[in-house]
């Protein structure tokens, strides 16, 4: 008798996967691993933009760094099709390193990260007439 679960569209018996197979598919991705409930959420939102509006030291760039992996682990946008703006150089610097960590290196495809004044003047010269 096959002991197949209805619910699995793969059709596989249930107990052919491994343990530590089904434990690695249950875990989250690394990106995800010490985020906190609010940062986890806003994350995971893959529905239109997010906003993160809070204090210094609060993990803004963290969460928005494990928000722009998880974009591209998903296949939600391409690394040009994704907008990350901070205040400052330092954190423009230190968002890029954090989403290179991540994504091994994708942060070269990715022209639409940095300050609010970098990414204004990329605007202005494409667009001078």
């Amino acid at each position: 008798m096959n002991s197949s679960d209805p619910h699995d569209p793969s059709g596989a018996p249930s107990g052919s996967l491994s343990l530590s197979a089904r434990a690695m598919a249950a875990r989250p991705a690394p990106y995800l691993e010490g985020l906190n409930p609010a940062q986890r959420a806003a994350v995971e939102a893959l529905e239109g933009p997010v906003l993160m509006l809070a204090g210094a030291g609060t993990g803004k760039t963290r969460a928005l760094t494990a928000r722009i992996a998880h974009l591209l682990a998903r296949a939600m946008a391409r690394p040009n099709e994704i907008l990350a703006v901070t205040f400052t150089n330092k954190a423009a610097r230190e968002m890029k390193e954090r989403v290179g960590r991540l994504t091994g290196g994708v942060v070269e495809g990715m022209p639409w990260m940095g300050t609010f004044h970098s990414i204004s003047v990329k605007i202005l010269r494409r667009h001078a007439e």
